[in-house]
């Protein structure tokens, strides 16, 4: 970072972009930092990843996908490239063969080959979020990977004949806007583990959505923790986020349930404040989207007194325009203190933020609610056990549990106990011991557990592949 560098605040763009009005503003998001492809409705809200891996398929690729696909005309397609039958009945009995063999009951196409993912339809918020997975994890080099394993070729006659007849992908560069890679060491994590995903084209083919559902949890849930951490977080690994197992019954008292979901509810339900809080700094004279961080890198080497004024003004100015059903006079700051002044007023004007969603103004709580819920919504959906009356808990099946032991040993045949728990640590999924216990007899009762002698440190966790 220049020693010389001079942060200042954009307060012009800032009131136009946020358009101040005498009692009013409209709060702007992902323009000058691009945090997440949220909005502060749900009408939209994506919690189901079925489009979104087709949608994500394409973009790796360089393809686009013209209109829905068309059973009939592909089925029709198939007989044509065959030739000659003999009789109608007998072109009618392959058809029937090509529909069972290749059509499913909602009359899509069956994903019998990595091709086949490039076909699978998706709306604008799937193709919103499958570019923000694109933009946070993937590398130029990955693409070379895809387009090796997506162009090879099918040895089954059948299998060649049918993908030979299904629509043609024109070629396609998508634009994908640049969003922020708050956390590199999840995107590394992500290279490592595509790679090994995509060397095997069943595994691919059969995991590749919940892979990206389980990284899309990883990353968000570790962001959200991050970012309330401020200028001290840790970008170089992640906290600890406790899952439970959906085979096991759970307590309150449970460390798995007290630092699960219940943790990540608090971090997530402020997600809409850190989105507006970053997009207000993020109006300066830099060309570069900064996180926490590295503002505060920038605020030790800039004029600190200057830039104080400047936030503080901010705040004066926001404030002036969130009047109606705040009760300003009860507001107070957080004693913090960052060890720089001006970072200090980062603090302030965050609270301010969160501090006017807790207003009596409904629609504001409820655009605030709704921006979480994106994210809360698809983790309780897709990650979520209801326990009763404790409500949801973070869950792993015994699926899930398979498909991250085959990620975590990788290519080695075995893996150490204790250093397979290390990997799932690395990943952002932490085990309690009492789920530790049920983790080792699942692999027990797969036949995957070498014990080397009586110590809990000797025992082997075979390659699953």
């Amino acid at each position: 970072m220049d020693e010389n560098i001079v942060y200042k605040l954009d307060l012009e763009k800032i009131a136009n972009d946020f358009k101040f009005k005498d009692n009013s503003l409209i709060h702007s998001q992902c323009n000058e930092f691009k945090l997440l492809p949220y909005a502060a409705n749900e009408k939209t809200l994506v919690s189901n990843f079925n489009g979104v891996i087709g949608a994500f398929s394409r973009i790796i690729c360089s393809k686009e996908l013209k209109g829905e696909f068309n059973a009939a005309e592909f089925i029709e397609n198939v007989a044509e490239f065959v030739g000659e039958f003999e009789g109608t009945a007998s072109k009618e009995s392959f058809k029937d063969i090509v529909r069972t063999m290749f059509i499913d009951k909602d009359n899509k196409l069956v994903n019998f080959n990595i091709e086949t993912i490039n076909y699978i339809s998706s709306t604008n918020a799937d193709e919103k979020v499958a570019k923000f997975l694109y933009s946070v994890f993937f590398s130029e080099d990955l693409k070379e990977k895809v387009k090796e394993h997506y162009d090879r070729d099918v040895d089954n006659i059948l299998y060649k004949l049918v993908l030979k007849a299904l629509p043609e992908l024109k070629k396609k560069n998508i634009l994908v806007d640049e969003y922020k890679c708050y956390l590199p060491f999840v995107k590394e994590l992500f290279i490592k583990d595509f790679k090994f995903l995509l060397k095997d084209e069943e595994l691919y083919k059969n995991s590749i959505k919940r892979f990206l559902e389980y990284y899309y949890i990883f990353y968000v849930s570790q962001l959200s923790m991050k970012l309330g951490e401020f200028e001290k977080a840790d970008l170089g690994k992640p906290d600890k986020l406790y899952f439970s197992l959906g085979w096991e019954s759970i307590s309150k008292n449970r460390t798995a349930y007290i630092y699960g979901l219940e943790k990540l509810k608090i971090y997530a339900g402020s997600l809409f404040s850190h989105a507006i809080t970053l997009e207000f700094l993020n109006h300066n004279n830099l060309d570069e989207q900064l996180g926490y961080k590295e503002l505060f890198d920038i605020f030790n080497k800039s004029g600190e007194e200057e830039i104080e004024k400047q936030i503080e003004e901010l705040c004066n100015q926001y404030i002036e325009r969130r009047q109606d059903g705040i009760a300003w006079n009860e507001f107070k700051i957080k004693i913090c203190n960052s060890g720089n002044k001006a970072f200090d007023k980062v603090y302030k004007l965050f609270e301010v933020v969160e501090y006017q969603f807790q207003g009596k103004t409904s629609t504001r709580s409820r655009a605030n609610a709704a921006y979480n819920n994106w994210f809360i919504k698809f983790t309780q959906e897709n990650f979520g056990k209801r326990r009763g009356s404790l409500g949801y808990s973070l869950n792993l099946n015994e699926e899930d549990i398979i498909l991250l032991t085959k990620i975590c040993i990788n290519d080695n045949k075995k893996l150490k106990l204790s250093v397979l728990f290390d990997e799932f640590e690395k990943r952002g999924i932490s085990f309690d011991r009492d789920s530790q216990i049920k983790i080792i007899q699942l692999y027990e009762k797969l036949n995957l557990l070498e014990k080397k002698s009586d110590s809990g440190d000797a025992q082997y966790v075979r390659s699953i592949l």
